[in-house]
């Protein structure tokens, strides 16, 4: 009966498989195929990030020889460079492969339940998209009339339930190729479940990146912040303009903010104003203090710079407070966190020091 079961199933989900993909539209195909570029982008510069990062720590603490320092770098720099080949391949347009297809299954399921960018399961995606730093995927960004944040996030949801998809198609199939071998239930089950897991987490695995790199990032931009705010009030509490401020700001560091107002600095120096590029960071960073910063900076545009270092001032202080608390709550976390195994460590002393002292007045009776 089972096997009757698992035969049925996999035909029925492999022919709706099969109607996915010979029904899907030229549009979506396109879609899929702007994604499959822009991912091999991201991991092309997510890896150049790295390099870079392992290289100036080794320039600072020599963690690696100079030979094994320079195979990492060729390997890594081989694979950037496979990166970047499937990227153009994408691009061009020169092909696509079966497997490249899989997220149709997804697309059809986003349209059969009506899923679009006001809904609930995806409007948190796109934010993530939007600031995972990606300059592609910039809010406001768009490719054929749709932003290009949602053409992603509807990729990455959409391989999700597709990878689960087929996940269950192999399951049935490895349960029904052991069975028909003779496997015992138990085991032809698990088997199962298990390809059908492996094949979620498959699925999952660009999601779960995509949204760590949205959240690191935001932490890394709520701790260098205030640091930012401190200078640029100083700045121009000495006399100095604003777009000046920021410019000498930009390169008083390293971090992640720092790099993000050097972008600032190249993109108003070019075709964009210098409120137009504070914007445009603002929605690549997910943070209160710099929404506060891109609004009074755009206010001191209108009334001539007017009160704009005090603005700053008073902006730099409750952004100190803020981290001050932040820090408070997460030593409050960590102790919380650290009161279980301080409780195990103590039960073991107790142990340790009781049973010595039971067993000598076990001796002395």
């Amino acid at each position: 009966m089972a096997v009757i079961v698992a035969a049925a199933l996999l035909t029925v989900l492999s022919v709706y498989f099969l109607i996915c993909i010979a029904g899907s539209s030229q549009e979506t195909i396109v879609e899929i195929v702007i994604a499959k570029a822009w991912q091999n982008r991201f991991a092309k510069i997510e890896l150049q990030e790295k390099c870079s990062d392992y290289i100036r720590h080794n320039e600072k603490y020599h963690t690696y020889s100079k030979k094994k320092l320079e195979k990492k770098k060729k390997a890594d720099e081989k694979q950037i460079a496979s990166y970047a080949e499937k990227e153009e391949f994408y691009l061009s347009g020169k092909g696509i492969g079966i497997t490249d297809l899989l997220p149709l299954v997804g697309y059809r399921f986003c349209m059969a339940v009506g899923l679009d960018v006001d809904s609930d399961m995806l409007r948190g995606l796109i934010l993530s998209c939007e600031q995972s730093g990606y300059m592609e995927l910039e809010r406001g960004q768009e490719t054929n009339g749709k932003k290009n944040s949602m053409l992603y996030s509807y990729y990455i949801f959409s391989s999700v339930v597709s990878f689960l998809y087929v996940g269950v198609m192999l399951g049935s199939f490895t349960f029904l190729l052991m069975q028909l071998s003779g496997k015992e239930m138990r085991i032809s089950l698990m088997t199962g479940i298990a390809v059908a897991a492996a094949m979620a987490v498959i699925g999952y695995l660009p999601l779960d990146s995509l949204k760590n790199k949205a959240a690191k990032r935001k932490e890394e931009i709520d701790r260098e912040l205030p640091n930012m705010i401190s200078k640029l009030a100083l700045l121009l509490l000495s006399g100095m303009n604003i777009s000046k401020a920021i410019e000498q700001a930009a390169v008083s560091g390293e971090g992640l903010i720092y790099r993000e107002f050097v972008t600032v600095v190249k993109e108003s120096s070019q075709s964009i104003s210098l409120e137009g590029a504070l914007t445009r960071m603002q929605g690549r960073c997910s943070n209160k203090y710099i929404d506060k910063l891109v609004t009074i900076v755009s206010k001191s545009f209108s009334s001539g710079n007017e009160n704009l270092a005090d603005d700053l001032k008073n902006l730099n202080d409750e952004c100190w407070l803020e981290k001050k608390h932040s820090a408070r709550r997460m030593a409050d976390k960590v102790q919380t966190k650290l009161f279980i195994p301080t409780m195990i460590m103590f039960v073991g002393v107790l142990v340790v020091i009781i049973i010595p002292v039971m067993s000598g007045f076990n001796l002395g009776i």
